[in-house]
């Protein structure tokens, strides 16, 4: 009786066994099974994006889809993937960027970047042509930075205008990129802005000076630096302060008020909370020769 009692209980903990792994087990064993097999075959067949593939996307897919799509075009040319020589990419990127009626500004933007990309003559004159002509403030933007990463001079004629545009945006980016483009035409094309309503212009168009060599926005430069003052202002992140800071710092580099600067600039090297803003700082007076008290 107590053999066939245990061998009852035996026969009862089998069959728990049993449904146990048919209810549970074997199932999550054959999805997890499933799941791999079907991630393998993803990642067998996937075939990986060109420039010829992302362009053809950009072509074909819908208007929601597109600046996605020259987003990473963008992006693998500027991370050197995918950068081909061949004229055909680049002359379809030149293509979409010129065609205003078919595609979307943001879309058009993206092709301005990558096609800042390519180093070919065609390339700069197609930026600059297009800037000449186009309307939409957005690609006007990219248009502006992508002339000013390929160090287009010729552009500053196309570009100077765009100092006295009613966009702020438009102002910030051209004090920027003249600045960058360099030359005494564009110190006092500039200059003016250093009374601009906007202070995030005025702040652009003094680095940009100080890049120029001029002096003329050296005070705003210096109100840069000020930790505290630009704590006060609403809408500025740590880390956009100390950004803010390392740029005014640089541009102080390019001047020369050395009296009047380099305690300030030690100050900072020594007791500002950031290390990016003291290296920043102990930089500039390194270049300078100037010993920082201890």
């Amino acid at each position: 009786m107590h053999n066939q009692n245990v061998l009852n209980s035996d026969a009862k903990q089998d069959s728990g066994r049993k449904l146990f792994y048919g209810l549970f087990v074997f199932p999550l064993l054959i999805a997890v099974g499933m799941a791999v097999l079907l991630c393998a075959v993803v990642l067998l067949t996937r075939e990986a994006e060109t420039p010829g593939s992302l362009i053809a996307q950009i072509k074909t897919g819908s208007p929601s889809k597109r600046w996605q799509k020259a987003f990473e075009l963008s992006n693998e040319l500027n991370q050197g993937r995918g950068m081909i020589r061949e004229s055909g990419v680049m002359n379809e990127v030149i293509h979409i960027l010129n065609a205003r009626g078919e595609y979307d500004a943001k879309t058009r933007s993206y092709m301005a970047l990558a096609l800042s990309r390519f180093n070919e003559p065609e390339a700069r004159q197609a930026l600059l042509g297009t800037l000449r002509e186009e309307t939409e403030s957005e690609t006007q933007l990219y248009l502006m930075w992508a002339l000013g990463i390929r160090g287009v001079r010729e552009a500053a004629d196309a570009i100077e205008p765009f100092t006295r545009s009613p966009n702020e945006d438009l102002r910030k980016m051209s004090a920027y990129v003249l600045g960058v483009l360099g030359g005494e035409k564009n110190t006092r094309a500039v200059e003016p802005l250093l009374k601009d309503p906007s202070r995030d212009v005025r702040w652009n168009a003094a680095l940009a000076l100080a890049r120029l060599g001029n002096d003329g926005g050296y005070k705003i430069l210096i109100q840069m630096t000020d930790r505290k003052m630009l704590a006060g202002y609403e809408g500025l992140s740590e880390g956009k302060v100390e950004e803010i800071m390392v740029n005014a710092i640089k541009g102080l580099g390019f001047l020369h008020h050395k009296g009047e600067s380099l305690p300030i600039l030690a100050g900072i090297a020594h007791s500002d909370k950031s290390l990016k803003v003291r290296q920043a700082a102990m930089e500039v007076l390194n270049r300078q020769r100037a010993p920082v008290a201890a």
